[in-house]
């Protein structure tokens, strides 16, 4: 055998490894995780099931997010107040509380519904008679501050009934037995206390505004416009993950229940998994993708907003959402 024949095996592994060295050389760095942080409305439960399988499911981590999930604080309970301060990059907030704040010159925008269907409602016992407006004449009702307060007025005052003949007793309670015991009729989310008495064993009769003409959104995920000037690419990945999330929950609660349990241990998974069933109509109609915002659903909240006296005058509601972000 030649001197020749003898190098050629050496040469070919030598150049094997420099390709190999090349392209390692050539590859990109990992890039740098974008960390952000989110103001919830309320503490931890299956109302924000898809955020966290957005987070335990890794979908967050694919948009190459880092998130952090900060409950309410109960002494500055309006998520809109954390956002404007900076001290947190989105948030979960009602649309009423981004139009008022709208109005009032906070830049804050709608990036994406997850509540098209409002889970306020007005209860009563199943055997207590109370199970339309009407059949509130003669009785009493707990009213607590706020939105469940004005959704009333609007809808008795487009079904002409004369709030005079029922005792309206401002509540302060987020117990439904405790409200019972003090009014005939109380304020709460159906996804909430009439879950409660149904997972007791009881019956609970639910008045919705939706019925009657008050159509709200609940929750829609928010920021500011400057974010959304500065960062629209970590906006819409910040949205298509958790729509994606919320996609699964839907599609899943069980699973969507484990992912909130593992951020409060103490929470009884019975009882979240039936809160979850009963918010999966109110977030998944079948009318329209999950996270889309119609146009006329805004400007009528605006509308009973200025009807009930809630805004002094009406403005462009546009500005108080997008549609940027999420599919029709």
């Amino acid at each position: 055998m030649s001197h020749k024949q003898t190098r050629l095996p050496s040469l070919f592994i030598l150049i094997f490894i420099s390709i190999l060295m090349t392209g390692c050389s050539s590859s990109q760095p990992e890039v740098e995780k974008t960390d952000i942080s989110v103001r919830l409305k309320w503490l931890h439960q299956t109302q924000f099931a898809g955020i966290y399988v957005a987070e335990r499911e890794g979908y967050y981590a694919e948009e190459n997010l880092n998130v952090s999930l900060d409950i309410v604080d109960f002494a500055q309970q309006l998520a809109h107040e954390k956002v404007v301060a900076g001290e947190n990059m989105f948030g979960i907030g009602t649309p009423d509380e981004l139009i008022l704040a709208r109005q009032q010159g906070y830049p804050v925008r709608a990036i994406a519904v997850i509540y098209r269907l409002n889970p306020l409602v007005y209860t009563a016992p199943g055997d207590s008679g109370i199970s339309t407006p009407q059949d509130l004449i003669g009785h009493s009702i707990g009213l607590g501050p706020g939105q469940g307060t004005w959704l009333y007025a609007a809808m008795m005052g487009r079904l002409g009934i004369d709030r005079s003949q029922i005792e309206e007793i401002e509540t302060t309670t987020y117990d439904i037995y405790e409200c019972w015991s003090l009014a005939d009729a109380c304020v709460d989310y159906a996804t909430n206390g009439p879950v409660r008495v149904r997972f007791d064993g009881g019956t609970v009769n639910i008045i919705w505004p939706s019925d009657y003409g008050i159509n709200f959104y609940a929750d829609v995920l928010f920021t500011t416009d400057e974010f959304i000037a500065q960062n629209p690419d970590v906006v819409a990945r910040f949205v298509r993950a958790t729509l994606r999330g919320w996609n699964k929950a839907v599609e899943d609660p069980e699973l969507g229940t484990e992912h909130t349990l593992s951020f409060d241990a103490e929470l009884n998974y019975e009882a979240q998994l039936a809160a979850l069933n009963a918010s999966i109509p109110l977030i998944d109609t079948g009318q329209v993708s999950l996270g889309y915002m119609e146009p006329e659903i805004w400007q009528e909240m605006m509308d009973v907003m200025v009807e009930q006296g809630i805004l002094s005058a009406p403005f462009d509601v546009t500005t108080v959402y997008t549609n940027e972000f999420v599919g029709e």
